[in-house]
């Protein structure tokens, strides 16, 4: 079995070796897209086939080494590759039955491919030592709609973050707003820099923080009266940020959205009966 997945990688560093992009889509959003691994420029791409290189041999003289696993998991998940990052974590899980650093990393990964009811098994034996696994244990019944149990997670994590302040309001709690740093940075209000005698070109328009316009579009949905707006702050999120699929605060508005989605193909299919 490891020299089965050993031959996989190897295959997988030759196509990286050759600049070969993968054309088969990591995983289906909520919405049924396929979504691919996030395009990187150049220098990035380089540093990460270097890395995924240095990883994987590493990994090859040791399979079965945690930390080994490990490293090549997260090199994996550098280029987009979350289903190859899947399969070697669940590989070192067959050898290392009880380690929950492993339970944690897939936990992460089940999240990331909408998997949450699978995600929620690991984490729950990552969170028995490891306190960090209940911030994604916290993630993970969030985005299951199990708002009561989630915010009992987040209880338990050090860094809760918008998602875990969410969980509060959504479980019907009043909640103190999550910390400025948990919503990513402030939009830049200081003037271009220029060079004397330079023409002063436009200033490049600075993407707002996801975790900031989720948190927006969920207070608008949780008003109820704006719930347009909320329906149309969370479509922009998801066909906006597409690469960026990832990123949890991105992962819980295409959750959000689908159900809005799903909710009026439901009133449109009822007034069609009618």
């Amino acid at each position: 079995m490891v020299m089965t997945l050993i031959v996989a990688l190897t295959l997988v560093l030759a196509c990286a070796a050759g600049g070969i992009e993968g054309q088969h889509p990591e995983t289906l959003s909520l919405l049924g897209e396929p979504l691919y691994a996030p395009p990187l420029s150049k220098a990035a791409r380089e540093r990460a086939d270097a890395a995924l290189s240095e990883a994987y041999a590493h990994y090859k003289a040791a399979p079965n080494d945690v930390s080994a696993i490990i490293a090549l998991e997260q090199a994996q998940l550098a280029l987009g590759h979350v289903g190859d990052a899947l399969e070697i974590l669940t590989h070192g899980i067959e050898a290392n039955q009880d380690d929950t650093r492993l339970r944690l990393e897939r936990g992460d990964s089940y999240i990331r491919i909408r998997k949450f009811e699978l995600a929620q098994k690991d984490l729950r034996k990552a969170a028995e030592t490891l306190p960090q696994a209940h911030c994604s244990l916290g993630l993970a019944l969030y985005l299951a709609a199990d708002y009561a149990h989630a915010r009992d997670s987040y209880g338990k994590c050090a860094e809760p973050g918008v998602i875990g302040y969410l969980s509060i309001r959504r479980a019907g709690g009043a909640a103190s707003p999550p910390p400025t740093g948990s919503l990513g940075p402030a939009p830049s209000t200081a003037p271009p820099i220029t060079f004397p005698g330079s023409v002063a070109s436009k200033t490049p328009k600075q993407r707002e923080p996801i975790a900031r316009m989720y948190l927006d579009a969920i207070e608008l949905l949780l008003a109820d009266t704006k719930r347009d707006r909320a329906r149309d702050a969370l479509k922009k999120i998801v066909e906006k940020n597409r690469d960026d699929w990832m990123e949890p605060a991105y992962i819980a508005a295409e959750v959000d959205y689908a159900k809005v989605v799903k909710a009026e193909g439901k009133k449109r299919k009822a007034k069609g009966k009618r």
